[in-house]
């Protein structure tokens, strides 16, 4: 299934639960329409790929989207807790932290949400998890860290690459540092791309991934990594307490987002969410117009449509500055 029907389905189940319903029968029409989960929400992503029941999956992930091959693959992981604590700065969780046999960082993060800050909060992370990481004593020498970012987006739109590899460089492009690097997968771009010709082991990944999302389950050979990964994706495999769990954490705001997303068309969301925003509450106005845009920026609304939802936003601003 999908983002947005996996959320209408957690909703259900959250609405069903609160009001003393029959949550096995409502999980149980779900599972007669959508034979699988999807599988980037956060919570599922960590059970396929976070944990050593799953280690092939992982490693096997890992490796292609590393593009390790022969003797460089990864083999065996150690899975790391994901939380990396600060006295004085920002906690940090991570959706999948692993370090490999010479105790190297693997950092792997679903990125649903493009924000202005977005590049700023992985090289925190990088800075975090480098840390974290570092060998005993007073020594400087560190380990090797790939903080890998999963989007939901495109953080280099113009370039005709789905796959990036940042390091620092100088001017003449020659690599001052080498143990830190930060590998974006664009996910929309593979996907509404020609990449057909393409055969690397991470195009086969995320074809297979997109194929559960989409209920059209890509062929593969019997008894693969991938057909052994369909089964545990399977929405079936889930229990009623751990569906009724994650509906019951899930918050109102992605509810409404999502309810927003079924039941209005782009062009009329950004107009209505703008004109919403015009007539807030007084102490909530600037800050409502800021939130409203973020709201259609986490739909996956057009950048165009955005931008038209900004100007309508700031001219309504201009009209009515003092307005309660």
């Amino acid at each position: 299934m999908t983002k947005e029907q996996y959320a209408e389905m957690l909703h259900d189940i959250s609405e069903t639960h609160k009001t003393g319903g029959d949550t096995a029968a409502c999980i149980a029409k779900y599972r007669k329409r959508y034979k699988f989960a999807y599988i980037y929400n956060d919570t599922i992503f960590k059970l396929l790929f976070g944990t050593p029941e799953n280690m092939e999956f992982t490693a096997s992930f890992l490796n292609a989207i590393l593009k390790l091959d022969g003797g460089d693959c990864i083999d065996k992981l150690t899975f790391v807790n994901t939380a990396v604590e600060g006295a004085l700065s920002k906690k940090v969780i991570s959706d999948v932290v692993v370090e490999n046999e010479s105790l190297e960082r693997i950092v792997l993060e679903v990125q649903h949400k493009e924000d202005d800050t977005y590049s700023d909060r992985l090289v925190y992370y990088v800075a975090k998890h480098t840390v974290a990481s570092k060998a005993h004593g007073e020594s400087y020498w560190l380990r090797n860290l790939n903080l890998i970012s999963l989007q939901m987006f495109n953080g280099f739109p113009e370039s005709r690459n789905y796959r990036h590899s940042i390091r620092l460089k100088n001017q003449e492009n020659d690599e001052f540092f080498k143990k830190q690097t930060i590998t974006l997968v664009e996910i929309p771009k593979f996907l509404k791309g020609d990449y057909s010709s393409d055969s690397s082991m991470l195009a086969q990944w995320l074809r297979v991934i997109n194929g559960l999302n989409e209920e059209n389950p890509v062929p593969v050979p019997e008894g693969s990594l991938f057909a052994r990964l369909q089964e545990k994706a399977k929405l079936s495999i889930f229990t009623e307490e751990f569906l009724v769990s994650e509906a019951m954490n899930m918050s109102d705001r992605l509810y409404e987002m999502y309810v927003e997303k079924k039941h209005a068309r782009a062009e009329g969301l950004a107009e209505g969410r703008a004109e919403g925003l015009a007539e807030g509450r007084a102490e909530g106005r600037a800050v409502g117009r800021t939130e409203g845009i973020d709201i259609l920026e986490s739909l996956g609304v057009s950048s165009d449509l955005i931008e038209k939802a900004r100007k309508i936003a700031a001219e309504k601003a201009k009209e009515s500055p003092s307005k309660p």
